[in-house]
């Protein structure tokens, strides 16, 4: 997916907790870890389980520190084809009930918030409505997330579940979803993790930690490798991002550190 310029005001008040009320936009980026729709269907519609991949798509949500309420202002998925019944529903889209609010709350504390609301799937039901599927179906859920990050790069995964109804009987669903967003970070400053300094935290950062201790390497920003938040830089840290970026760890320090300048 081609990611656009990000435009929110995000303003850091502590190193873990945004700004009292801001509108964090992210996009949906299936690089960023899971995206995708795992729907149950009862026995009525034929049983079984459909995988529908995200692939595209954003969101806007609002979070209120002080209040510690969240609400979603938009939501927009892409989602490609899928075939039920042997019928090809085209492309599918599910976007925010904008006639119903979809609010909750919001813990400034880990960056934590949860919104249920009303969603609509969208798609051409041209070959289905013989079986009873017609576009638009509302799906009711509660979405489940966590905020990662600061600087110029950030995560919010989320966990979204809950049920519809489509030809007269019930159906559930859950949804797991991976999303980015950016704002502006000047050259001086780096995402705790971004030890190379490349505006992205992957596996080159744990190796730049490693070369930096084991092999004299220099570290483009050597303050971002340490994420363990102990003090110290030693080989902990780098097992400390290692198991963020693939066993699902904790979360790296959210307040951007400063970084020497280059030459």
């Amino acid at each position: 997916m081609t990611h656009q310029s990000l435009l929110v005001a995000l303003l850091m008040t502590s190193s873990t907790a945004f700004a009292d009320s801001v509108v964090l936009k992210s996009f949906f980026d299936p690089t960023a870890g899971p995206n995708f729709y795992e729907v149950n269907f009862p026995p009525e519609l034929g049983g079984g389980t459909v995988f529908m991949p995200i692939v595209g798509g954003s969101f806007e949500l609002e979070t209120n520190a002080e209040e510690k309420t969240a609400k979603l202002l938009n939501w927009h998925q892409e989602i490609t084809p899928i075939e039920i019944f042997g019928k090809s529903t085209g492309d599918i889209t599910v976007t925010l009930h904008q006639a119903q609010e979809a609010t909750g709350t919001f813990n400034p504390s880990d960056n934590q918030f949860e919104v249920t609301g009303t969603f609509l799937i969208t798609f051409d039901d041209s070959e289905l409505r013989e079986f009873g599927f017609a576009s638009p179906i509302a799906l009711e859920g509660t979405e489940k997330g966590s905020i990662y990050g600061a600087g110029s790069i950030g995560t919010v995964r989320m966990f979204l579940e809950g049920g519809g109804s489509v030809a007269g009987s019930p159906f559930t669903y859950t949804c797991r979803t991976s999303a980015k967003f950016e704002y502006k970070l000047d050259d001086l400053h780096a995402q705790p993790g971004d030890v190379n300094h490349d505006r992205n935290i992957d596996l080159s950062d744990g190796i730049a930690i490693l070369g930096g201790l084991f092999l004299g390497s220099s570290m483009a920003c050597p303050n971002a490798a340490e994420v363990n938040s102990d003090t110290l830089l030693d080989l902990s840290d780098a097992i400390f991002l290692l198991n963020f970026l693939f066993q699902g760890g904790s979360a790296l320090p959210s307040a951007p550190v400063p970084c020497p300048a280059q030459d």
